[in-house]
């Protein structure tokens, strides 16, 4: 018998959401109205990825090319193509994610601590 793989809100703004199938161990992004599935350390990847772009330098920029970054990681189907107004709202999405993920499994670990 197989079960439906319930999906666990991590974090959401107006532009996407990100959520997380315990059952799968993957993390699924919704963002420019598309799905993205990936595992943890592929989406830890896209974070690093989208925090290495420089969006001061980019914003500066009065190069044609400086309009748009392509962002790819291994592990990754998807290759992103965003502009600099959806670089920042993908920052903040990916940031909220994965702050919410440190602070679940720190509480995660405390109250492991304390059972023990």
């Amino acid at each position: 018998m197989k079960t439906a793989a319930t999906l666990a809100e991590i974090f959401t703004t107006a532009t996407g959401a990100i959520y997380q199938c315990d059952s799968r161990n993957r993390v699924l992004v919704h963002f420019a109205g598309q799905l993205t599935v990936l595992k943890v350390d592929a989406f830890l990847r896209l974070k690093r990825a989208v925090d290495h772009v420089d969006l001061e330098q980019m914003a500066a920029s009065t190069a044609r090319a400086a309009d748009v970054e392509i962002i790819s990681v291994c592990g990754c189907d998807r290759c992103y193509v965003l502009t600099l107004p959806e670089l920042y709202a993908f920052k903040e999405l990916l940031d909220g994610a994965k702050f919410a993920m440190s602070l679940n499994s720190m509480l995660h670990e405390c109250l492991s601590a304390q059972l023990a």
